[in-house]
């Protein structure tokens, strides 16, 4: 699996020491992790490790064990089921000294994944507790056990989102969306569980961008495809928004503060969204390689 990851079109490969290693083979699974940091060619993909949660007794271990060993290739630590500020900031004081007494020329940053009742209760919180945070992510399917959501999934990884009337996930993914670009933090979605349903991804996916998220995690290669595509603004998105700033800096020379385009108003708002879908659309071609031309 890990061979198959280093082939395809993904921005992240997330290395797990959490949910999917059970509990006799956390320390052999720590191995693995530092010599996949340090042995493989990564090339341009971020290097993340998700560790066990804060709670458990495994945490401080993934922590220490990691990033003395590898904290020089590692660009991302996944914290999982945070609750609190505080799991953060201990982890930040952790790394602080291991980064200082191994002479690294960077620091590790993190990820956050509110995945329960208390931790989306203390989103805001968590979301400014360090420097290093760079996302958080939410983790539905904890999610919902913490709040006793029936499901009829099996994965309960949002395969059974049109359970309820509506969309019954639309506030915890605000709310933490919300935290998240408050502190100029990324915000990533939850995997979609049922990855034989295009479909369903597809729609999960468009929810959430609508909602303002960065991307999501993905479970099977399958998905990956959707997702970037999901999150990446479509060229009928960049020339909307490149009319819509070049009108405004026409209308900007004549002194007028809002405008028509279209019969549709457009003002200083307006131009700020419009700013975003650029730069996000250039930071993709520059990713790919590509140039960005007007």
């Amino acid at each position: 699996m890990l061979e198959k990851a280093f082939k395809l079109p993904a921005d992240v490969v997330m290395l797990d020491l959490e949910d999917s290693v059970p509990v006799g083979e956390k320390e052999q699974a720590r191995a693995s992790v530092i010599a996949a940091l340090g042995e493989r060619d990564w090339q341009d993909r971020v290097r993340a490790c998700r560790i066990n949660g804060m709670e458990t007794p495994h945490a401080y271990r993934d922590i220490i064990d990691v990033v003395e060993n590898a904290g020089e290739w590692l660009d991302v630590m996944v914290v999982p089921k945070v609750n609190d500020a505080a799991e953060i900031k201990a982890i930040d004081y952790l790394l602080t000294q291991i980064e200082a007494r191994m002479g690294f020329r960077r620091r590790v940053g993190l990820e956050a994944s509110i995945e329960t009742a208390r931790g989306m209760m203390r989103a805001e919180e968590i979301a400014l507790s360090s420097p290093r945070l760079e996302a958080l992510v939410f983790g539905i399917a904890d999610y919902s056990a913490s709040l006793g959501m029936r499901s009829v999934g099996t994965s309960g990884h949002g395969e059974a989102e049109e359970f309820a009337p509506g969309h019954r996930f639309h506030f915890p993914l605000s709310r933490m969306a919300m935290a998240a670009k408050a502190a100029g933090l990324a915000a990533i979605d939850a995997p979609y569980g049922d990855y034989r349903n295009p479909a369903g991804l597809e729609r999960s996916c468009s929810i959430s961008a609508t909602l303002g998220y960065d991307g999501k995690w993905a479970i099977h290669p399958d998905q990956i495809g959707i997702i970037n595509e999901s999150y990446s603004p479509s060229m009928e998105d960049v020339e909307r928004c490149r009319l819509v700033l070049r009108a405004y800096d026409d209308a900007g020379q004549i002194g007028a503060g809002s405008l028509a385009l279209e019969g549709k108003m457009i003002d200083a708002a307006s131009v700020r969204i419009a700013r975003v879908v650029v730069a996000q659309w250039e930071a993709i071609q520059r990713r790919k390689g590509q140039v960005a031309t007007e």
